[in-house]
């Protein structure tokens, strides 16, 4: 299972990104679950758009030096097909992803489609994704469920299901995802 100290799966965006150009993605259609792990300096800089406080009691964001450099995982998530996933997330419509949608919603909510989509491109491109697969979409969910239910780390773009930020965080997290910012 997904253990931070063994992990088998994790690139640079950008890697996967040119995976899926050229249409030779190492990433299995199996179901799974995932982490994005934001260079430190752009994760710090996206938090500070909430007004909110984000932890609860002693919850803190997972933290991991990846090629000499410090990164922040803001994002756990679950999918039946791991394939599909990685692809909504890197080059889908923002529609398609919950993480791009709130990526534009606090980073670019003012610019049009374009450019908001180049702007979200360019940041998750300076990203790791991370994963692992399991048996069954099914041990997948189970997996999530406990990861943000748990009081060891904080995954603050999560929404649904999301018990590691305060209520304040998701209220003002939906607001920005829908273009309502306060």
């Amino acid at each position: 299972m997904f253990n931070l100290f063994e992990v088998n799966n994790i690139k640079p965006v950008a890697q996967l990104r040119q995976q899926i150009l050229d249409r030779h993605l190492e990433v299995e259609k199996c179901s799974g679950i995932y982490r994005w792990w934001f260079p430190k300096d752009i994760a710090e800089n996206l938090l500070a758009h909430f007004k909110s406080t984000m932890p609860k009691n002693s919850q803190k964001l997972q933290e991991r030096n990846i090629e000499g450099t410090p990164y922040l995982t803001l994002y756990f998530g679950i999918s039946s097909n791991m394939r599909r996933r990685i692809r909504w997330h890197i080059c889908g419509p923002f529609k398609s992803s919950t993480l791009r949608r709130t990526l534009r919603a606090i980073i670019a909510p003012k610019e049009d489609d374009k450019a908001a989509e180049k702007m979200v491109n360019q940041m998750i491109d300076s990203c790791f994704w991370e994963w692992d697969y399991t048996e069954s979409a099914k041990l997948a969910e189970d997996h999530e469920t406990k990861e943000l239910a748990q009081e060891k780390y904080t995954y603050p773009l999560n929404i649904s299901k999301n018990n590691t930020v305060t209520s304040e965080c998701i209220k003002e997290l939906r607001c920005m995802r829908k273009g309502n910012q306060k």
